[in-house]
Order: structure tokens, then sequence, then C-alpha cells
């Protein structure tokens, strides 16, 4: 597997293994990936592509998004991102293994306004192909504008 994402197996999984009524289960701890956009921007579609992990895809996802300026970015970066205030773009979704998941805004996704960053949480570990994002780029101040290259 030369693309996508792949966790290490985690060893606090319980023995008994439960599930909420939505079917999404329920384990302690996550792992988590933090993606900073081209463009500051509205998204409006998203897909979490397992595809490939056939026996090792994650049982859930939830994405999480928040705007930043670049003093803000090198800060949360060092904290391991905990002091950044992340607002939840997709609550949490029950994964399938080798399936491409697609989540429309009309029908998912949340907060409306532009995002600078996404962080993808998943659980309890496995793969992921692919994280896509479609929307809108937004003008952005130079506060929150990229650093420039």
């Amino acid at each position: 597997m030369a693309d996508g994402w792949e966790t290490a197996r985690r060893l606090d999984r319980p023995r008994d293994l439960q599930v909420d009524g939505r079917g999404i289960l329920q384990v302690p701890g996550s792992e988590w990936a933090v993606f900073r956009l081209g463009h500051a921007g509205v998204i409006g579609h998203v897909e979490v592509d397992t595809n490939h992990f056939k026996g090792n895809s994650p049982a859930w996802c939830r994405l999480e998004a928040c705007t930043l300026t670049p003093a803000e970015e090198a800060a949360g970066a060092g904290t391991f991102w905990s002091s950044v205030s992340w607002k939840v773009l997709l609550s949490p979704q029950k994964l399938r293994p080798h399936h491409r998941h697609h989540y429309p805004e009309e029908e998912e996704l949340s907060p409306k306004g532009a995002v600078t960053h996404v962080r993808l949480v998943i659980a309890p570990d496995g793969g992921v192909s692919r994280l896509r994002l479609w929307g809108r780029a937004t003008p952005t101040s130079p506060a929150v504008a990229p650093p420039s290259k």
C-alpha cells in the first residue's frame, strides 16, 4: 500500500465492543491528522475513501475545522493542536471497508463559514486511502493568508 494513511493497531481496545444507537463503535481514544487547505474556503462536499482497506478500515470518522492565522497555526502545531478551537464539520459517521463515503453539504456538513484547516479523526484505528474536500475559495485578509513560499 503506497497511498493513504494507516494507523498502528490500538492496544487499548476493550474486550467487549459497544455501539451507540447510530452504530458508531464506542472505544477509547482516536487517531487524527490535520490538513491546511491551499486557500481559505467554504467546504461543500466531503469524501472519505477507504478503498483498498478491506480488513483494516476505521469504524468511524469525524471532521473538524477551524480558521487560523499563520501565528495561530504555529502555536497550534506547537501544542499538538490542543490549543486550537475546533468546530465539528462532519459529525461521527460509520465507515465501511473498501468504500468511498460521500457527505454533501446540504445533508451533513456544518459550519457553513470559511475554514483554513481540517482535522480528520478516526477510531479506533485503520486506514483511509483519501480525504477529498470540495468547496469554493473565499477572499482572505492578510491575517489568515497562508504563508508565502
